[in-house]
């Protein structure tokens, strides 16, 4: 069984955290784990720039989004849009209002966390936003985490070390009991 982790957060994201991303999923990728990512600049940037490329998906809204290519980016199909849109509608605040550029970023949200048929859902999301708030792409990103009873470990209100603590518990817990997720959440 592969873990795999969403690794996310604001384009924003302060760089001595983008610094703690990379070594982060640098150390996550010698312990057994797979990235998830949306390709963003900022903290997606960062988590893949640690992540061999054999051991992390770039999700892409579509080809070539951020002038990202390569074996490790996945453009969603209009089959797999047509899964995740009403996944990402049921989660924003102000759908109706979005472009469909937009609403294809956050269906590529919906991609990270669940896989891009929705079936395949990430163990844990690591993300940075400002305060620690639920906000932005990244907020988005977080209601459908929540929806799904995934865990989320964000780096404004963590230190690396207890982030990779839980990270460490989950994998764990999956060698024990592939299904089972630790009690604890944060």
């Amino acid at each position: 069984m592969t873990l795999t982790y969403a690794g996310i957060g604001a384009r924003a994201t302060p760089p001595a955290v983008l610094e703690r991303m990379t070594v982060m999923a640098a150390w996550l990728a010698r312990r057994g784990w797979h990235l998830h990512t949306g390709g963003a600049d900022g903290a997606d940037n960062a988590f893949a720039l640690g992540a061999p490329q054999a051991q992390r998906t770039s999700f892409l809204p579509w080809p070539g989004y951020n002038g990202r290519k390569g074996g490790d980016c996945r453009s969603l199909s209009p089959r797999q849009l047509d899964t995740l849109l009403p996944i990402a509608a049921g989660a924003h605040p102000a759908w109706r209002r979005c472009s469909p550029a937009v609403r294809k970023l956050h269906a590529r949200n919906a991609a990270i966390l669940l896989g891009p048929d929705a079936d395949a859902p990430v163990r844990a999301v690591v993300c940075w936003t400002e305060g620690g708030r639920v906000q932005g792409g990244t907020g988005m990103a977080l209601r459908i985490a929540r929806a799904h009873g995934i865990p989320a470990f964000n780096m404004a209100v963590l230190e690396p070390r207890a982030v990779c603590e839980r990270l460490e518990a989950l994998r764990t817990a999956s060698a024990r009991s592939p299904g089972a997720v630790p009690a604890a959440r944060p």
